[in-house]
């Protein structure tokens, strides 16, 4: 997976996003995304000098567990 610019901003990106669309469809393709996005981040967060993204991985959790995939 590629990611433009920092892991951190991209979690905060995708929190803000599933925010956006909770409760409405969202395309299997940009869930598929959030949870690449989730699995970096979760391994980002267990090497020695990772980004601080344990808080985010757990907020887009969350998200993740309210949407609904079209």
């Amino acid at each position: 997976m590629r990611i433009e610019g920092s892991v951190r901003s991209n979690l905060i990106a995708a929190v803000a996003s599933a925010r956006r669309w909770r409760g409405r469809r969202v395309h299997k393709d940009t869930v598929d995304h959030w949870q690449r996005l989730l699995d970096y981040g979760r391994s980002v967060h267990r090497q020695p000098c990772g980004e601080a993204v344990d808080e985010l991985v757990a907020e887009l959790e969350a998200e993740l567990a309210h949407t609904k995939v079209s």
